[in-house]
Order: C-alpha cells, then sequence, then structure tokens
C-alpha cells in the first residue's frame, strides 16, 4: 500500500491549501526495533479548519517498561485486546494520505512509523516532516519562551488542549501549536509549502524580518545584489553579488537562516536586494564575474584573487631569455596566465624540468661571463655563463619552449614518462612533485587555450538554451558598449573570461556568427583532455 502525501516538491502551494497531518505517537521505548508503538493520535487541519481524528492503542507484544507506564498511564493491561501494529498501519496509511506529516520533535515519531512501514512492505513517509520545535526556534524570538517543549509552547499559545503524554491530546496540542507557528510565520513571510521546506532546513538565526527585501525578486535566472541599507536618495553600497536559477527562492533562503559567522554580518548590513534578470547561465556566471570586478564587494571572497594573481614569462628582451614569474603582463616575450603565483611558480618548474634553460637571475649580455653554478655541471643548465653555448643553440632551446607551448604534445609525454619513471624506482614523492607541477601546467595551458579562443574570435555569437548571446574580443556583449580584452587577458577579466569558457567547453553551443571560427590547436589536445582528467581524480 502507497502512503500518499502532500508532497514538497509542490513548493509554490499556500499553506492554506495544505492538508496538515499533527501526529504523536506512545511507545515503549526511544527508538525502533527495540522499542514499540502503544498508542497513536493523529488530527488532520486545512485552512485552520478541524478535518479529522485518528486514535488508537496498539499492543506492542512486549512488556511495557514501568517508567512508561508512570509517564503515560498506559500499561499492559490497558493495552491487552488493542490491534496489533500490523492491523492498524492500513488505516493509519489512508488517513495519511495526501496530508503533510506534522510532529513534535518529529524525527522521533517518523523515525518509529517509517520503520514499521518498510518492515511490514509499505512505503516509508516523505521526508522531511515539519517539526514544530524546529518551526518554533525559527519564528519565536529567544526571550520568548524558555524552551520550546510542547508543554511550554502549548501554554505560551493559550491552547485549547493541554499535552498530557497521551497521543491524542499531544497531537491536538501540537495541531493547535502548529497553527499559532504559521501564523506568525506568515507575518515573516513563510506562506507556501516551499517558504516552509526552507524554514526546516534553515541554519542558524533567521532573519525573518529582513524577508520583505525579496517580495519584488523574480523568479528567473540571474545575478542578485545585497546593497547596504543607504538614508539618501542613491543605491546602497553593493555588499555581495551572488548568481542563482531562481533569484527569489536563493535570496529568501539567506534569511531563512544560516550559521556561517559570515553571512550572519551580511544580513545584518542588508537594506535592499537588486536583481539582475538573465535569459542564460552563461549570462548569469559571466556577469556575476563582471559585477564581482567592478565592484569589488566586500563579501565576496570569491573574485578578489586576481588582485595577487601572476603570469608566467618567457622573457625575450634578455640576450639570454629566461622563465620569470610576473604580476604584469608587459614587454617583449611570451605569457601564460593570470593564475596563482604558486601554479605558476610550479608551471616554471615543470618547463624548466623539461628544458635546460638557464634559471640564475642575473642580468646578462651576450659577453658577459660569471662561474656557473652547480646546474651547469649536473648538465641541467646549457651555462651560457661560460661559453658553453653558442647564442645560435640556445636561441633553437628558446624556440623548442616555445613551440612546446603551442603544441605541447612532446612536452606532455616528457614530464609523465618522467613521473612514472620516479614512481617506478619507488622515488614517490620526486614523482608526486613531478605529478603536482605537470598538473599546473596542464591547467594553464588548458586556460589558455580557452581564453585564446574565445577572445581570437572577435565577434562571436552563438545560441545557448534557444536564446542569443554575443562577445566582442572575449567580453560578454549586454548593453553593446563592452570592450573587449586582448591576449594575455588581464587579470582583472580572467574570471569573466574563463566562466564564459568553462560553459562553452562544457557543452558546445552552436555558433551563428563569428569573425574568425573558434577552435582550438589540434596537438595535444587529447593529451591533454586526458591528463586533466587522470590528474584530477588523483591517479
Amino acid at each position: 500500500m502507497r502512503v500518499m502525501q502532500a508532497s514538497f516538491e509542490d513548493l509554490g502551494i499556500p499553506l492554506s491549501e495544505v492538508t496538515f497531518a499533527c501526529v504523536d505517537l506512545e511507545t515503549t521505548g526511544g527508538a525502533p526495533p527495540a522499542s514499540r508503538i502503544t498508542e497513536i493520535g493523529a488530527v488532520t487541519f486545512r485552512g485552520g479548519e478541524r478535518l479529522g481524528t485518528f486514535q488508537t492503542l496498539v499492543d506492542p507484544g512486549v512488556p511495557i517498561p514501568r517508567f512508561i507506564t508512570h509517564l503515560t498511564g498506559i500499561d499492559d493491561l490497558e493495552v491487552r485486546g488493542a490491534p496489533s501494529v500490523e492491523h492498524v498501519l492500513p488505516s493509519l496509511a489512508e488517513f495519511l494520505r495526501g496530508t503533510v506529516f506534522v510532529a513534535h520533535n518529529a524525527a522521533f515519531d517518523h523515525r518509529f512509523l517509517s520503520h514499521d512501514l518498510q518492515r511490514l512492505g509499505y512505503e516509508s513517509l516523505p521526508r522531511p516532516p515539519v517539526c514544530t520545535a524546529k518551526l518554533a526556534r525559527r519564528v519565536l524570538h529567544p526571550g520568548d519562551v524558555p524552551n520550546v517543549r510542547l508543554a511550554t509552547l502549548a501554554q505560551f499559545f493559550r491552547t485549547a488542549t493541554r499535552p498530557t503524554h497521551r497521543a491524542l491530546a499531544d497531537a491536538e496540542a501540537c495541531a493547535e501549536v502548529l497553527h499559532a507557528l504559521l501564523d506568525l510565520g506568515g507575518r515573516l513571510g513563510i506562506l507556501t509549502l516551499g517558504d516552509l521546506q526552507e524554514a526546516m532546513r534553515a541554519r542558524g538565526r533567521p532573519h525573518y524580518k529582513k524577508i520583505r527585501l525579496t517580495d519584488a525578486l523574480p523568479s528567473t535566472p540571474g545575478v542578485y545584489l545585497f546593497r547596504r541599507a543607504t538614508t539618501g536618495s542613491g543605491a546602497g553600497e553593493i555588499l555581495y553579488v551572488g548568481k542563482a536559477r531562481d533569484i527569489r527562492a536563493r535570496v529568501r533562503s539567506y534569511f531563512y537562516g544560516d550559521s556561517r559567522r559570515k553571512v550572519e554580518s551580511l544580513l545584518a548590513e542588508t537594506g535592499a536586494v537588486d536583481a539582475v534578470p538573465c535569459h542564460t547561465e552563461i549570462e548569469a556566471l559571466v556577469l556575476e564575474a563582471r559585477m564581482i570586478r567592478r565592484h569589488a564587494p566586500r563579501y565576496n571572497r570569491r573574485g578578489k584573487s586576481w588582485r595577487s594573481s601572476a603570469y608566467l614569462k618567457l622573457d625575450l628582451a634578455e640576450a639570454w631569455p629566461r622563465l620569470k614569474v610576473v604580476r604584469q603582463a608587459r614587454g617583449d616575450g611570451a605569457f601564460l596566465g593570470p593564475m596563482r603565483p604558486r601554479q605558476a611558480r610550479m608551471v616554471k618548474e615543470a618547463l624548466e624540468e623539461a628544458f635546460p634553460i638557464r634559471r640564475c637571475t642575473e642580468r646578462m649580455s651576450i659577453s658577459t661571463r660569471f662561474t656557473p653554478c652547480a646546474l651547469a655541471d649536473l648538465g641541467r643548465c646549457p651555462a651560457p655563463c661560460d661559453g658553453r653555448i653558442t647564442p645560435e643553440r640556445y636561441e633553437g632551446l628558446v624556440r623548442s619552449l616555445r613551440h612546446a607551448l603551442s603544441t605541447p604534445g612532446g612536452l606532455l609525454a616528457a614530464l609523465e614518462g618522467r613521473m612514472s619513471s620516479l614512481a617506478g624506482a619507488e622515488r614517490f614523492e620526486e614523482a608526486a612533485l613531478v605529478r603536482d607541477r605537470l598538473r599546473a601546467l596542464v591547467g594553464a595551458l588548458l586556460r589558455h587555450r580557452r581564453s585564446a579562443w574565445l577572445v581570437g574570435a572577435g565577434r562571436l555569437v552563438v545560441e545557448v538554451d534557444g536564446h542569443r548571446v554575443a562577445f566582442r574580443d572575449g567580453a560578454l556583449e549586454r548593453r553593446g558598449d563592452e570592450r573587449g580584452f586582448a591576449l594575455p587577458v588581464p587579470p582583472d577579466a580572467a574570471d569573466e573570461v574563463h566562466a564564459a569558457c568553462s560553459v562553452l567547453a562544457a557543452s558546445p553551443p552552436r555558433v551563428a556568427a563569428a569573425d574568425v571560427p573558434p577552435s582550438e590547436p589540434i596537438d595535444g589536445g587529447a593529451a591533454l583532455a586526458r591528463l586533466r582528467a587522470a590528474l584530477t581524480s588523483g591517479s
């Protein structure tokens, strides 16, 4: 038999149209299967109107402990001749059909009934149940009541029925408490089944008093902005920028409670919430990154890392070019980035592992000479410092390095072979170091390739989710006056470009128009994809 209940998937249904079933159980102990049900009481109501009741004693088939009898007044004599739970469940299941399960400290009652339903071959009750104790913590101020026990809440709300540790009386008291809590919750914005679900899931102290800020927000995809309260006519400071598939639902979830201290502080400062609807996920992702870059909101941790980002530069302005980690992409050279400084250093080490390019930081002209370092004696530096290599041969080494960055198949194979060789020799720490360097290099090359084809496409129009989205030199067009980017991508634009590339690469859209058809070099593409999957999974 199927236990039918109103589903939390019907999130938009007003609470006044929901049929609730408030249930209470008396048992022989704290948890099944060691303990069993001795009494069931339930009452259904909708819109404040009582619809029906269900009450029965249940023979548990085991002796009732003395302390339980002292608490509830139910003893072995009283349940003698009462139906077993097997005979009660069909009628109870029918009574609960089409309702939302409610109980005080609902996990207890829900667990007992679900256990017996599953044990006897019925479908278990759907989760989550509505808990009046948890709801009271959401809508009552901490100073209103000393605790959220059912007896305390019944006294606070002056219910007609007071709990007595008997199932039906406690279920009726629970129903009256729920009705009072929903009345309070309605004033705070808990109006639908979806709102009630969020209240059940909430963590920490809710901010219901500010939930009115979400009333005018659209239930569409897009970007939302938390703003500081302002006394003037202008808009307040932007505190936080986020994106969502349903702006209104996502923003409301903040006000239902969140235990994170940062969110508490954000909501305390918030005086307004604005929305920017978007047609597609890619538009929302890019716009979120763009607004974080432009406004630098204090509560956005992501999106500020570009200020400490770095590039890997092959400095071609030097007589004997070398690799450098630099903050700005300036001067004559080949660049990878932007990326985190640590990643840039690891990419540098990976390339120096494969190419014996000089690593010293001395300024050198063609004729500069000094005593070579230990790397020269180990064969890991061509030592232009003492004339062991001619400028022509060194220039060939630099050309090979530049070629490997655009066609990295051989480079990746060499590093992967080095990693496998070290692992085979049980030099695991060295193998792990090469692996980490290889992972950093693969990530940098993939990001560079994707940025290059998006920025290099000029004006690009793609169809995504039935909508056309246009880019100009890598910048999403919204007003038509957006300036594009050049390669290498500037640090502050990296998140915006990466957001667009990640969506376009995950599910390639149909290209409607392009100045230059977007494409990636074939060489190394398969190796990059394979290594990214392998290194990400830890293999």
